[in-house]
């Protein structure tokens, strides 16, 4: 420590640094003097002071100045710190020459000195704080008119005084600009002029002043321009005693103060972020695209006060099945004759109205539903060609609505639409009307745009996914047509082989008799429409009884009962199917000159079922019980029903069943088989 700092002498509030001429820190007041006015992470000894205080830079001229004798001292006041706890402090800054007392011609030294002034600081807005609260309070009791003229010439926002019976007695120009009358215009009448639905609060404030012979309240209340644009106003009320009445007249009753501020915009930004925040929940919940537009028509419609909602969306006039494009402007159609090509048009699909809306509202909203607007036609149909949300003040003046229009009828006054888009794909529209006149609000505009762009991406998400959702159902069907149910869900999760073994299935095959030698003669069309009116009948029956179709292969037909989930009564099902397949096809045959025949094979037993293949998957069943049931249909006879011993022991109870005898199975030699014949 230098000789000049052990001589400072200074109160706890204010700490020093000693510096050279390069801003170097020589010497400082004790470390713990410092609190936390310095930055702890940089050492205070042979650290630059502006490091410390960051607002010295740019000093250098004044501290050559301080140096060379020609500037006394420099003062900085008023900077501000945070502590670690987030209070505030404030410090002033004295920097000056170190005393020739060092024994030097010309001080080359600098001493800094750090005052905490937060104290005084907190003492000077406690001070102007109570001193603003001392005029008002002077203000509010003063007696004399000349000084309340004077305030109210003064005061920026608006200033009404009223009798306690609510008859307005003074404004300032504040109040003509904020209601668009003049004050001549003014005194002498209600003040429910200004304010709309007031009594009930008339009534509560005389009220208040009767019993408590005082008043001092806030109130927002909404209040109405001469023009009747409403506006949301800001009162804050307090009582004014006159000179004929004294603060110790107690039962005379003072006059009312009012000073308003318009707090419109406000309460409209207040609104705008409820219907943004509505918005995007709706987008994130909801499931489907009309409801998401629904409720989105709600939510702008009661967060921002607006009393009918509409949404507009193009729609074809006509079918285009089976068009061919022929031009800018024409297609074929299906006869072959060129037409236009059909122009799309905005339709309203939806709407939302008020709680309590009136008849002249249903008669608007009936007719809005009959017309069809082509682009730039009417109001949506202006808005869906230019791209761009528009405001009309007052539909009155707007050619699109005439004097006998239904939305005039219906006393509507203000339109506000906007388009929905995704990029510059047009979607439809939203209109929204209101009864009371209100002036444009861009700002609303533009959240309104980004709304129709959020709106637009979301309409082309749900049409991807609907679409994805058709695509994936028909992938589904097209799956179940070729693989049961419960295997084409294990193929899903599961792609590696699929092999089950059941104790005990029942096995159908049946055959066209003398359709091979049939198809030689008839064209491929012909063929194939045949087979597919049988096997159709086949498979709806196949259907019904719950059984399993395998495969077709030519003009046979493989049937299984019991898999892949097993049931009792498989052999039962399959005695159903085969009967009423032979009575199909005795009614195709009608009269016909080659009437068809089939010959149909049953056996049960166990079987080995699974999906064999990689590119084209095919379930199938292997084991001598396939077999037995395909030599059971081979070696059988036209329009006959043979079965083997094991599916006669299973419906033998039920059926008629007649001995065929004993012959010779292909394979397994002689044995004996069963004719069925119908039910018991």
């Amino acid at each position: 420590m230098n000789a000049f700092a052990q001589t400072l002498i200074v109160p706890p509030h204010i700490c020093y640094v000693v510096l050279d001429g390069e801003w170097q820190i020589l010497d400082h007041s004790p470390p713990v003097a410092f609190g936390h006015w310095l930055d702890s992470d940089i050492p205070l000894q042979a650290s630059d002071i502006r490091d410390h205080f960051p607002e010295l830079f740019g000093c250098e001229e004044i501290f050559s100045d301080i140096l060379a004798g020609n500037l006394p001292l420099f003062t900085l006041n008023g900077m501000t710190r945070t502590t670690a706890s987030g209070e505030n402090f404030y410090l002033d800054l004295h920097l000056q020459a170190a005393p020739d007392s060092l024994g030097k011609e010309q001080s080359t030294l600098l001493i800094l000195f750090i005052e905490d002034v937060t104290e005084k600081m907190r003492l000077e807005q406690v001070l102007v704080q109570s001193t603003n609260e001392a005029n008002l309070l002077l203000n509010a009791l003063t007696a004399s008119k000349q000084y309340i003229d004077r305030i109210v010439t003064a005061i920026a926002d608006a200033l009404i005084v009223t009798t306690p019976h609510q008859i307005i007695k003074t404004v300032n120009e504040a109040t003509e600009k904020l209601f668009g009358y003049r004050q001549e215009e003014l005194i002498g009448q209600s003040l429910s002029l200004l304010i709309l639905d007031a009594e009930p609060l008339f009534q509560e404030l005389f009220d208040s002043i009767q019993n408590h012979g005082e008043l001092s309240r806030n109130l927002e209340v909404v209040c109405q321009h001469q023009s009747g644009v409403k506006l949301t106003v800001a009162f804050s009320c307090s009582l004014i005693h006159t000179e004929a009445q004294g603060e110790n007249d107690h039962h005379l009753i003072p006059d009312i103060v009012y000073i308003g501020r318009d707090v419109t915009e406000r309460q409209r930004t207040q609104q705008r972020l409820a219907a943004q925040y509505a918005i995007a929940r709706i987008l994130s919940e909801a499931n489907t695209l009309e409801a998401a537009t629904h409720q989105i028509l709600q939510a702008i419609g009661e967060n921002l006060d607006w009393d009918v909602g509409e949404l507009w969306l193009p729609s074809t006039a006509a079918e285009r099945k089976s068009a061919i494009p022929l031009g800018d402007d024409m297609i074929w159609q299906k006869s072959g004759e060129p037409c236009p090509m059909p122009i799309p048009k905005l339709q309203r699909v939806d709407f939302w109205v008020e709680s309590s809306p009136t008849a002249a509202f249903y008669d608007f909203l009936q007719a809005t539903e009959q017309i069809a607007f082509p682009e730039g036609v009417g109001f949506a149909g202006r808005v869906w060609g230019a791209g761009l949300p528009e405001w009309i003040t007052t539909i009155h003046h707007d050619p699109d609505f005439g004097p006998h229009c239904f939305a005039r009828q219906a006393n509507l006054c203000t339109a506000l639409g906007f388009p929905l888009q995704s990029g510059r794909e047009m979607l439809g529209v939203m209109t929204f009307f209101r009864r009371e006149q209100l002036p444009p609000d861009q700002n609303l505009l533009q959240m309104l745009a980004a709304t129709g762009n959020q709106l637009g991406q979301f309409m082309k998400r749900k049409e991807a996914e609907v679409a994805l959702q058709e695509q994936q159902v028909k992938t589904e069907e097209l799956l179940l047509n070729i693989l049961p149910q419960p295997i084409a869900e294990r193929l899903k999760v599961d792609t590696t082989t699929i092999a089950d073994s059941f104790e005990e299935v029942t096995v159908l095959f049946a055959d066209l008799v003398g359709f091979t030698q049939l198809a030689a003669t008839l064209p491929p069309i012909a063929i194939v429409e045949q087979l597919n009116v049988i096997f159709s009948r086949f498979d709806a029956l196949t259907a019904q009884y719950g059984l399993e179709k395998i495969k077709t292969i030519g003009d046979a037909y493989m049937v299984v009962g019991g898999l892949p989930t097993p049931r009792e009564d498989h052999a039962e099902a399959i005695a159903n199917l085969a009967l009423e397949m032979q009575e199909v096809i005795q009614q195709l045959n009608g009269d016909r000159r080659e009437p068809f025949a089939l010959r149909i094979g049953i056996n049960t037993g166990s079987v080995v079922a699974g999906v064999i293949g990689t590119s084209k998957f095919s379930y199938d069943l292997w084991g001598d019980t396939v077999n037995m049931a395909s030599r059971m249909e081979s070696q059988g006879l036209p329009g006959r029903i043979q079965v083997t011993p094991n599916t006669y022991d299973r419906l033998k109870a039920a059926y008629y069943l007649t001995p065929r005898g004993v012959i010779p199975i292909k394979g397994k030699g002689e044995m004996t088989t069963y004719w069925l014949d119908g039910y018991c």
